[in-house]
């Protein structure tokens, strides 16, 4: 180790380590962006973003395992150093690229077990005959951190349009297509044709939100009896283990067997 810290090109060697170790907490710290709302705009696609984070990962991973082969590293450091290498890469190649798609994924996920509430919501408010605009601001103005997501979301639609000059529940619609939430968008483009067309959708609404309903119950069945499985294992597996450990202490009577092989 210590001819790694006089060899002549072992500043150059750190400078490069520590400007990628901070370029990827830079990364790993970034704030996430809201998705745009309406028509999808050209990006980065999620290929291009794939191959970024492989060339990133392999050229860090590249630099560790250069540095310890260019310095004889040796013993624990020499295993830490591999060690950091294998995460750069699996951090900067396979974990950062992944970013955008799971927090849609979960973003997604979340705007689907709130939109059950959200047709309810929307419900009461049409049949007391409030405008969609009344609707969707009240909506906004809940404080729950539970319906956040799907606050954002309408606060989004709200906004779009103002700026577009668009229809409440247009807008809406128009915001919820990006968000890759196949339930949410139908419950909003069966408000936006309504509001369109001037027609009740209160039987349309009343369908979709009892069938999403039972959709969501059944999943969360099923979830429950995945962990319950698991709990099942967990307990199993710790089981088998402390039934082993005794018999091995009975025997080798105590560890003393152990102890006089040792």
């Amino acid at each position: 180790m210590q001819d790694l810290l006089i060899a002549p090109g072992a500043p150059y060697f750190l400078g490069a380590l520590a400007a990628s170790l901070l370029a990827g907490l830079g990364l790993a710290l970034m704030p996430p962006r809201p998705l745009a709302a309406g028509p999808a705009t050209p990006g980065i696609s999620p290929t291009a973003r794939l191959a970024a984070g492989q060339i990133a990962g392999v050229a860090l991973a590249s630099l560790l395992i250069t540095v310890v082969l260019a310095g004889d590293v040796r013993g624990s450091a020499r295993t830490l150093l591999l060690a950091a290498a294998l995460g750069a890469y699996l951090g900067l190649g396979l974990a950062l690229p992944r970013r955008p798609e799971v927090r849609r994924q979960r973003e997604a996920a979340a705007l689907r077990r709130l939109t059950p509430g959200m047709i309810a919501f929307v419900r009461v408010g049409l049949g007391s005959f409030e405008s969609p605009t009344a609707i969707l601001s009240r909506y906004v103005a809940q404080g729950h951190p539970r319906i956040a997501p799907m606050r954002q979301l309408v606060a989004e639609a709200i906004q779009l349009g103002q700026d577009r000059r668009l229809r409440p529940f247009a807008a809406l619609a128009l915001a919820a297509r990006p968000r890759g939430c196949r339930e949410l968008t139908d419950v909003a483009e069966a408000l936006a044709q309504s509001e369109s067309e001037g027609a009740s959708v209160e039987t349309v609404l009343a369908a979709q939100q009892a069938t999403l309903e039972l959709i969501l119950q059944s999943e969360f069945k099923r979830e429950l009896r995945r962990r319950t499985m698991y709990l099942l294992l967990m307990v199993a597996v710790s089981l088998v283990v402390g039934i082993l450990i005794n018999l091995l202490w009975i025997m080798t009577r105590g560890g003393a067997a152990l102890t006089q092989m040792g």
